[in-house]
């Protein structure tokens, strides 16, 4: 009887611990298998992971009529052993990123892992620097002549860069000029595109809209209401200077301005980024960046992707500010 009440206890114990055992075999293996995309790529994965990437590009890319002669090449491409020395997922999202803008000319389109509980989004997050510092706006002055100038090095998505474009525009607005410094403006929000230009063009102007891959109009973007100095609707002489760094959300604000004769364009050929992006899992670890929808500029019924915007006067980047002040200048003088 003594021995009998010995043993259910170690039978319970031993249940246990067969239970403790068999849980963590299973985190274990779960681990295992959420990490497998990790390290050690295998031939077979990194086919199956081409085959998921242009699975989910002929869902969603904006140009889907290219994607299946893209999956051919790419799979001829692994094929021939191009991609066997892959070994990671982060590798893989890398190189396979790499080679479809290179491909397809589309500057948007990227990979990246991420984790299995993390939230994805097509927004690009920046280091502390000078795309984040006061919302991009990097310097507002005036220079010899009464002419404004400002400089800013992204269309910030925040919701309070609205209060850096008007303290900015607000200092300008009794320039005799102004010159809006694109150089190195790398995209952004489209909702600051349509604010900061409202100051420029009169309400509800036609500025651009947008298709989807089925060539349907999704949205028409107008110029906003209370957002404007009336110096800044007249006929200010306004410039903007670009450069080939000048890209995507900077070229539709660059674009719109120049096909509505508000402003002109001196500088480099810009980026050629001219699709609006989202971004979709292709596996639990493996987020695709891509290319949804057309941009289209209302005045001139023309998408840049692939072709830039082109400077009303073509010079090299780095003269571009010397070019205009020269210019005012001379035009102050008469000459």
């Amino acid at each position: 009887m003594f021995k009998g009440k010995l043993m259910k206890p170690i039978l319970l114990s031993f249940s246990r611990v067969v239970a403790l055992l068999l849980f963590l075999i299973s985190l274990l293996l779960t681990s295992l298998m959420t990490h497998a995309d990790d390290k050690g790529l295998t031939s077979e994965r990194t086919r199956q992971l081409l085959t998921e990437t242009f699975d989910v590009m002929q869902r969603e890319y904006i140009e889907q009529q290219v994607v299946a002669d893209l999956k051919r090449l790419f799979l001829s491409r692994f094929e021939l052993g191009i991609y066997d020395e892959l070994e990671s997922l982060d590798e893989f999202a890398r190189v396979l990123g790499k080679d479809l803008r290179a491909l397809t000319g589309d500057n948007h389109l990227s990979l990246y892992t991420v984790n299995p509980d993390e939230k994805i989004t097509h927004v690009i997050s920046h280091q502390q620097g000078k795309l984040t510092y006061n919302f991009g706006f990097e310097q507002v002055r005036y220079l010899r002549g009464n002419i404004g100038y400002l400089k800013f090095n992204k269309f910030s998505p925040d919701e309070q860069a609205r209060e850096a474009v008007d303290a900015a525009l607000n200092f300008l607005k009794h320039s005799d000029g102004l010159i809006i410094d694109l150089r190195d403006t790398v995209g952004g929000s489209p909702d600051l595109v349509q604010y900061m230009l409202s100051y420029f063009l009169p309400v509800k102007t036609p500025l651009w809209y947008v298709l989807d891959s089925s060539n349907e109009k999704t949205a028409e973007m107008a110029a906003l209401a209370g957002v404007s100095h009336a110096n800044f609707r007249g006929d200010l002489p306004v410039w903007l200077l670009t450069s080939s760094q000048t890209a995507s959300a900077a070229e539709i604000f660059a674009g719109v301005l120049q096909a509505n004769a508000r402003a002109i364009v001196v500088g480099d050929t810009t980026a050629s980024a001219g699709f609006y992006v989202g971004v979709r899992h292709i596996t639990e670890r493996l987020a695709f960046r891509i290319s949804m929808f057309k941009p289209i500029i209302t005045a001139t019924k023309t998408n840049w992707e692939r072709t830039g915007i082109v400077p009303d006067i073509q010079t090299p980047a780095i003269d571009a500010l010397d070019l205009v002040v020269q210019k005012q200048g001379n035009t102050a003088r008469g000459l």
